[in-house]
């Protein structure tokens, strides 16, 4: 399947069969996620995959039905410390040769330090780049043939009490996966020209 394919296909799935999803297609589901562009290529993105029935009826409690009845849930978390180490992934960067042929190729980053953002900016940051993550684990997702839906509706404090979960993470999305019950058509899309502002 091509990108185009799965972008045209993919369709947030409410509805899942109870197949259980190999942990093989798991993995790939994931490693999708992990290969996602970053800023200063943090990767502040972290999973927890839920798939015990057990764990799976704590969580129906917490957010909607659906989810919990997904033979499985990736659960996306931002890691709000990973902002310590963008001189070390900037560097990185550098070493790997991300930035040649730019003005950046011949910058020391030895004490960078980024621009200066509060609290609020950078939880924002954060979740920008884990939501790029989770867009590509769901494009990875129904090239196999499986369903996803990003979910917010859930009680984050109730969520991270269930899994245990320190300050240091906080989730940004729940990501059900498993085969569709039914095939969905297109949901309503504005066209094209209806989006783009301008072009000079």
């Amino acid at each position: 399947m091509k990108v185009k394919e799965a972008i045209e296909q993919r369709r947030s799935i409410r509805n899942f069969k109870p197949d259980q999803v190999s942990q093989e297609d798991i993995k790939k589901v994931l490693e999708a996620g992990r290969l996602a562009p970053s800023g200063t290529n943090l990767q502040p993105w972290r999973f927890i995959i839920i798939e015990s029935e057990e764990m799976r009826k704590k969580l129906k409690s917490y957010t909607l039905n659906f989810v919990a009845e997904a033979p499985a849930v990736i659960v996306c978390c931002a890691k709000l410390d990973a902002n310590q180490y963008s001189q070390r992934r900037i560097v990185e960067l550098h070493k790997a040769g991300a930035f040649k042929g730019t003005e950046l190729e011949k910058m020391d980053f030895s004490n960078y330090k980024g621009r200066q953002k509060d609290e609020e900016e950078v939880k924002a940051y954060l979740r920008l780049n884990a939501a790029i993550a989770i867009e590509n684990m769901a494009l990875q997702a129904t090239e196999l043939g499986l369903g996803s839906c990003w979910v917010m509706m859930f009680n984050q404090q109730k969520v991270k009490q269930l899994l245990e979960l320190d300050d240091s993470l906080e989730i940004v999305s729940l990501l059900p996966l498993g085969y569709p019950q039914e095939e969905r058509s297109q949901r309503p899309r504005l066209e094209l020209d209806q989006l783009i502002v301008d072009w000079v």
